[in-house]
């Protein structure tokens, strides 16, 4: 899968070509994401964090009570930051005109506004498998190992799932994907052998852009961005301008908002969550639920990453790491990308586990899988890359049959909505107060009770159910948020408004949409419309997808045999 030259050293992809397959991943991931979306925005702090937008789009910050905090003259605020909303708002705006145009109840209304906006992640992580590709072709991997790469990123982890979501795990990981690029000086133009001495243009955009994302959608990036500044040492002291001035964005973006919603730039609404008071969980609790855990642990939610330590060998550099602190400047200045790349991803790791696991809600529950760990996934995914071009055949042989579990694992996660497997289990309404040790400790660390066998359980008993003709049939009430899927949500804390208040779903409807199957078209036929439209539209998406996906295969081979025709030429040309 390597693609060698005559010599045995791996060149650089050049050439228009050097990248032709990432529009077609793209259009692919975002095909199959729509495809296989929910249609529904419920959690708590989504559909605020759509409220968000909507009063954008009205010219004011202020939301309806829900997932709220109380602010100056009485006004409700979301306490998330305004990121992903502004990212948003180009959807959130088609959604208003279309249903506006429409002339639909104030209740259709809410639904079609949020029927649009749900697919905004199916874009954000389908733009972030074009850039993971074109990151791992500049880091001299082969084509195809790219694209396999990708598309293991992209369907055997959780980053299917929240694609379906309108969290803003998935914009932050394109940030920080981006940042780690341009620090590494990933496309700077240099000798196979070394980067470029100088930070290129289209590296420093990316820092910037990197940076300015990541943090704008999460204040919480921060500290995880400032571990990965590891790739940038050794570097010139340019390559070091472009993120700084990003980070000074995206801060300045965070203090305007403050100040609209509290009249001061330091107020972020995250309360005692902000404070040393919000780091209680023991440091080995933490690490454990993140890494290993069978209800949250990574390794099992995205088991390609077992292939890291694989990599650890594999791409370990032969002389070592230099002790001595007189050597280390010279060793960074030394390295090529790939190898900041490496540095960049563990360190980015590690700042998210010293983070999240000393975190009071080190879980994220409501959630998929280790949520708060989604945003490094694709950098590990770079060290993933590396292994399989320059690894053994056993290797690959391996990562196949990890990519085969992880895609049974996404697809109970993708068919049913955690909200509704959560409540099946019994973890929703909550019984206990969230920092209460005990707090959901089966789902968490008991692999009986792991929600990998919930959702497939559920799934195998959801799908026997619909096999029969026993569809949910909704009745769907007139408040202004109601729509399809609305019943099953992401937990608010208590005090805050209910489902049936916020969302028009009465208690009946919830229940009954626990023996749903989580697809937009289904929603659709469960709430009395013609089943047969949608899933006529959701096979032609799904086919749609499919050719995309050859087409990609297509062109990366044809990347390959251009990579190995320029390897060729200069060596036969040599007198």
């Amino acid at each position: 899968m390597a693609r060698v030259s005559a010599a045995g050293a791996v060149r650089a992809p050049r050439g228009a070509r050097a990248a032709a397959a990432a529009p077609w991943i793209a259009a692919a991931a975002f095909l199959l994401y729509a495809a296989t979306g929910g249609g529904r925005i419920v959690g708590s702090d989504e559909i605020t964090m759509l409220e968000v937008a909507r009063a954008f789009l009205h010219g004011h910050v202020d939301v309806p009570v829900g997932a709220t905090l109380d602010g100056p003259g009485g006004r409700h605020y979301s306490k998330n930051t305004a990121g992903q909303a502004i990212a948003a708002l180009p959807l959130v705006a088609l959604g208003e005109a279309a249903a506006s145009a429409a002339r639909l109840s104030p209740g259709r209304h809410a639904l079609a506004v949020r029927f649009v906006a749900s697919f905004f992640n199916a874009i954000v992580a389908a733009l972030l498998l074009a850039c993971f590709y074109v990151v791992a072709r500049r880091m001299r991997v082969s084509a195809r190992v790219a694209l396999v790469t990708a598309l293991l990123l992209g369907f055997t982890t959780p980053l299917w799932v929240y694609a379906k979501s309108f969290m803003a795990e998935p914009l932050q990981a394109l940030g920080l994907l981006l940042l780690l690029a341009g620090l590494a000086g990933v496309f700077d133009e240099g000798p196979a052998a070394a980067p470029a001495p100088a930070p290129s243009a289209r590296s420093q955009w990316a820092a910037f852009l990197g940076a300015f994302i990541a943090i704008s959608a999460k204040l919480s990036m921060l500290p995880i961005a400032a571990f990965s500044i590891f790739a940038a040492f050794g570097r010139p002291r340019r390559a070091w301008i472009a993120p700084a001035l990003g980070l000074a964005a995206a801060l300045a973006g965070h203090a305007l908002y403050n100040v609209a919603r509290f009249h001061t730039p330091f107020e972020t609404g995250y309360g005692a969550q902000a404070t040393s008071a919000g780091f209680t969980t023991p440091w080995w609790v933490g690490l454990y639920g993140l890494v290993i855990s069978s209800g949250k642990g990574v390794l099992w939610f995205a088991p390609v990453l077992w292939v890291v330590f694989a990599a650890l060998r594999v791409t370990a550099d032969p002389g070592g790491l230099p002790l001595e602190a007189s050597r280390m400047r010279e060793w960074y200045r030394s390295r090529r990308p790939a190898d900041r790349v490496r540095l960049g991803a563990w360190m980015a790791l590690y700042g998210a586990l010293s983070l999240y696991s000393r975190f009071q809600h080190w879980a994220g529950d409501g959630s998929f899988g280790p949520r708060y760990l989604l945003p490094v996934v694709p950098l590990l995914f770079l060290v993933v890359a590396i292994a399989l071009e320059r690894g053994p055949r056993p290797l690959r042989r391996w990562a196949v049959v990890l990519g085969l579990c992880g895609l049974l694992v996404q697809i109970g996660g993708v068919a049913i909505y955690f909200g509704a497997q959560m409540r099946d289990a019994g973890d929703y309404p909550y019984t206990l107060p969230l920092d209460h040790p005990r707090f959901m400790s089966d789902s968490h660390f008991n692999p009986r009770y792991t929600p990998i066998l919930g959702h497939w359980r559920l799934l195998l008993r959801n799908t026997g159910e619909h096999l029969r003709g026993e569809m949910p049939r909704l009745t769907v009430g007139g408040g202004a948020g109601a729509g399809p899927g609305a019943g099953v949500e992401n937990a608010a804390p208590s005090g805050e408004a209910t489902a049936a208040e916020r969302l028009g779903v009465g208690e009946e409807d919830q229940q009954k949409l626990l023996h749903a199957l989580d697809f937009w078209w289904l929603y659709l036929a469960y709430a009395g419309f013609p089943l047969l439209p949608g899933l006529l539209a959701a096979t032609a998406l799904k086919l749609a997808g499919l050719w995309a996906a050859w087409r990609a295969w297509r062109a990366a081979r044809a990347e390959d045999a251009e990579d190995v025709v320029a390897a060729i030429a200069p060596r036969e040309a040599a007198p």
